[in-house]
């Protein structure tokens, strides 16, 4: 996991005690709040993007899978949004494989995953219907650095994994040439934020209501990553090789 632990400034991973009941009563208002927030964000990018198609900005290339079976994201905001697309493929193959292999959860554990898990098959899915035929196919993965029979391990790997799809959105959104395909962005970033913070709220109780200091840079901005980084990132839990030769540079 030491490509992700780059994007922390610092980790913990403490044993968590039991959480008090008056403080599980608030964390609970607190995770239906991150749903009904959600699925408003989500039907609000519905319906903005009904009539908009990916034009692919600066050039047209749809993704390509190449004879050596590499997978090239393709070019403009084609491959911008299906760079976005392969992060939210990985994110929801991982919490399906915590959720199909973890034994170290609690029941409360579990909802947490499952919560995560359904926001993310929404994004997933939201991009698949928008690129369409440009779109990249669904990539195969591997967990298998990660001990899913550690609790704090599997939190700890969920929160490395959204701070990177919070950097990815930050670190490409002046890459994008569509505004509807910002606006867009801007929103699921949003959304992804809220999903670091619940996934450290699971290593360290009460942190829910402040920013993550690991996702802000010395220069108190957001944390960005270029595609490059991105992909040096992602890429030893995906098993085919991904190319981000044709996107568009800064």
């Amino acid at each position: 996991m030491e490509q992700l632990n780059e994007v922390q400034q610092t980790k913990s991973t403490p044993s968590i005690p039991a959480i008090p009941s008056v403080e599980r009563r608030m964390f609970m208002r607190q995770l239906g709040l991150l749903s009904a927030s959600t699925a408003a964000f989500l039907a609000s990018c519905t319906r903005e993007m009904s009539d908009v198609t990916p034009q692919g900005g600066r050039s047209r290339m749809s993704a390509t899978v190449l004879p050596d079976g590499t997978i090239d994201l393709g070019s403009g905001d084609i491959g911008i949004s299906n760079l976005a697309y392969t992060l939210e493929q990985l994110e929801v193959a991982y919490y399906s494989t915590v959720l199909e292999n973890s034994y170290g959860l609690s029941q409360q554990d579990r909802k947490v995953i499952e919560e995560l898990h359904d926001h993310e098959i929404v994004h997933r899915e939201f991009f698949k219907a928008f690129l369409g035929s440009n779109a990249i196919p669904m990539l195969d993965f591997d967990f298998s650095g990660v001990a899913l029979s550690d609790r704090n391990s599997v939190f700890d790997a969920a929160q490395q994994f959204e701070n990177v799809g919070i950097a990815a959105y930050n670190g490409t959104g002046p890459l994008i040439d569509d505004l509807e395909i910002l606006k867009i962005a801007g929103k699921i970033v949003s959304i992804e934020s809220r999903h670091a913070t619940l996934a450290r709220y699971m290593l360290q109780p009460k942190s829910y209501f402040s920013l993550g200091h690991e996702l802000i840079d010395p220069q108190g901005r957001d944390w960005a990553l270029t595609p490059p980084e991105i992909v040096m990132k992602a890429q030893p839990f995906i098993k085919q090789k991904i190319s981000i030769a044709n996107l568009p540079t800064y």
